[in-house]
């Protein structure tokens, strides 16, 4: 019988009906009270909603949203697209790339499903460590120099490690991708987990350098909006026509509904500048790492996401088995290897859990693990 090998998403779906379910990194935890006071006028909100201002509504939610993230709004450059997920994003990126023949030099690791949609359009892949963003000029460079996909597809901060495009390599990747002719595609969809000082003008950048580019932002990863999200992207002037096209494909119109839904959360985390999301995720971050000091996991990111990526750091064991333990005992995470889609191996020692999700969950699930520690017999 042949085995059918599973994706991220089918294990995260699985894990949906669980309680201690920390494996996809969707914002599933209690309302706060100002979020309940928003979710009690949506009644309203529906009452209210008119798809013949839905231009109107959508044009401000996106500068509204930008804004949250200290994002340039530049209409007179980008065109913004509304779309069901950011995974519907990359999959009318990847039409319009399979249709031009051009390759993808894709940062590894990432989310298994961005290769896997490139992958189904037989777009050829190189891969683009994220090593290289970290490791200085030098290692940048070297890079370059030999990158021969016709597309650079990076995610910042990256899902999972969370490592972040600093100012300088964005600005030269930019400047070598205009030099070169190549397309720049980024997915910015944890952008609001960013702290202050690694926060900088992705789309001040793009529009001054005049490249062709797409820029991706997502919300589900942000509000506990019982998966009501209002997803977008940004195409620079000379792909409009191509991704247009194949986006009415797609997508008549989003929701009004949910896009008023959506900028009445935007307008609440306006008033600190998200510093109470970034809070939530702070003080689950400091539950587990204390619930777990000595254990066989220790965490291997940089604290720029709602999630943790764990590396298993006790002999004889790994990811995917750690995986399978947890989930005997009723604890959903995903294991790393998946993350690595052109070496997996590099991910085999690692796990990622959902931070976004109630105290009491992560403390639990933070207990079990140490108890499966106890367990294995070196607690």
């Amino acid at each position: 019988m042949r085995v059918i090998e599973r994706n991220l998403t089918q294990e995260e779906v699985d894990a949906l009906p669980f309680d201690h379910n920390l494996s996809d990194g969707h914002a599933f935890r209690s309302w706060t009270t100002a979020e309940s006071a928003i979710i009690a006028e949506s009644a309203r909100f529906f009452a209210e909603s008119d798809r013949r201002l839905g231009r109107q509504a959508e044009s401000e939610y996106i500068r509204r949203y930008l804004g949250l993230g200290a994002q340039s709004y530049i209409p007179e450059y980008f065109t913004g697209l509304m779309c069901y997920s950011a995974s519907m994003a990359v999959e009318i990126v990847a039409n319009v790339l399979r249709l031009r023949g051009l390759s993808v030099a894709l940062i590894e690791p990432c989310f298994d499903n961005i290769a896997d949609i490139l992958l189904r359009h037989r777009i050829p892949l190189q891969p683009f460590p994220e090593t290289v963003l970290t490791g200085g000029t030098a290692e940048l460079e070297s890079l370059l120099e030999t990158l021969t996909a016709d597309v650079i597809f990076l995610v910042s901060p990256n899902n999972p490690t969370g490592t972040v495009v600093g100012e300088a390599a964005f600005k030269r990747i930019v400047e070598f991708c205009v030099a070169e002719e190549k397309l720049l595609v980024l997915d910015g969809c944890f952008r609001v987990y960013l702290s202050d000082e690694q926060v900088y003008d992705h789309y001040g950048i793009l529009a001054d350098s005049g490249i062709d580019c797409v820029v991706i932002e997502d919300t589900g990863k942000v509000w506990p909006a019982a998966e009501l999200k209002a997803p977008f992207f940004c195409v620079s002037p000379r792909l409009v026509d191509a991704v247009v096209g194949i986006h009415a494909d797609f997508l008549l119109h989003l929701s009004p509904f949910t896009v008023r839904l959506i900028t009445e959360f935007v307008n609440l985390a306006e008033v600190d500048h998200g510093r109470y999301l970034r809070e939530i995720v702070a003080r689950n971050r400091t539950l587990f790492q204390r619930a777990i000091p000595g254990s066989f996991l220790r965490t291997d990111d940089t604290q720029k996401l709602g999630l943790a990526w764990l590396e298993v750091v006790a002999d004889g064991l790994d990811g995917e088995r750690v995986r399978v333990l947890l989930a005997e005992r009723g604890v959903h995470v995903l294991s790393g290897e998946r993350f690595y889609w052109s070496s997996p191996e590099l991910g085999r020692r690692h796990l990622r859990m959902a931070l976004l999700r109630d105290p009491d969950i992560i403390v639990q699930a933070s207990e079990v693990i140490a108890g499966l520690w106890t367990e294995l017999g070196d607690g």
